[in-house]
């Protein structure tokens, strides 16, 4: 029997409506989320990514402008695949692919990829500032509030306890990412980082904090990693801040968990 390309109706459509894009054939679903869902394009023999925004893109407060302003200043800064089109009404985002594959635990076991995924950040908190505050306590507060119940309360209290304790510190503002999980950080060539929807301005050590907590480095890991960010500037008290947020970015974790379990 032949086998049958499977067609992506909904991606296929919002193609046709990209200049110069009509003839392009999606070979695959890369990703299919409660936010969005991204297709491998190929366009005359070269590759792309087509991001379709769903409704829970907005529900979950994802500022689609914000993150265009920042694609393209960390683009020109070649820590990210440039932009190609966007069309924020309808939710379309197409940028160029990037060949190579997304980490795992296991890449962030080895010390010589720490202080790389260490130098990109610090590339990265160099930039100048741009687009909006990233408020990661207001954030709390919208999951608490869609979910409603006794255990997503006292979650919210705990994280509320945490960050008046990390702003108590008046940490500094910089351009972060906010989401560095494994699979946002692709090795091919130059260390590139992906999918910038929840970047804006804010405390560096949340991005250090969101690589330890999420993918649970040890404290020797933790340690190696901070110590390569900081570089000469390194203090004791830094290993305080990170621990901090890192309690922080477990009580939004799991907020935000219980949330796409319970609504998608």
């Amino acid at each position: 029997m032949k086998s049958r390309r499977v067609r992506f109706v909904e991606a296929e459509q919002a193609l046709s409506a990209i200049p110069h894009f009509h003839l392009a054939e999606v070979e695959s679903r890369l990703s299919d989320g409660p936010t969005n869902a991204s297709y491998l394009v190929n366009n005359a023999g070269r590759s792309f990514v087509l991001r379709l925004d769903k409704p829970g893109a907005s529900e979950l407060g994802l500022n689609r402008a914000n993150e265009q302003l920042i694609i393209q200043s960390v683009a020109r800064a070649g820590l990210a695949p440039e932009p190609v089109y966007s069309d924020l009404r309808a939710g379309v985002c197409l940028r160029r692919f990037i060949e190579g594959r997304s980490w795992s635990k296991t890449d962030l076991a080895r010390p010589a990829n720490l202080r790389r995924l260490a130098s990109r950040l610090r590339a990265l908190h160099r930039l100048p500032p741009a687009g909006e505050l990233f408020d990661p306590l207001a954030a709390a507060r919208r999951y608490q509030a869609r979910l409603g119940t006794a255990e997503s309360l006292a979650i919210l209290q705990r994280a509320e306890r945490q960050m008046a304790e990390i702003s108590a510190r008046e940490p500094s503002r910089v351009l972060c990412h906010n989401d560095l999980v494994c699979r946002n950080i692709v090795e091919g060539g130059p260390l590139m980082l992906i999918d910038w929807e929840y970047a804006a301005v804010g405390d560096p050590y949340f991005d250090l904090a969101v690589v330890v907590q999420h993918h649970e480095l040890g404290a020797r890991s933790a340690e190696q990693f901070l110590r390569a960010y900081l570089q000469q500037s390194f203090a004791t008290d830094a290993i305080s801040h990170l621990r901090m947020q890192c309690r922080f970015y477990q009580s939004l974790l799991q907020l935000w968990l219980l949330r796409v379990q319970t609504e998608y």
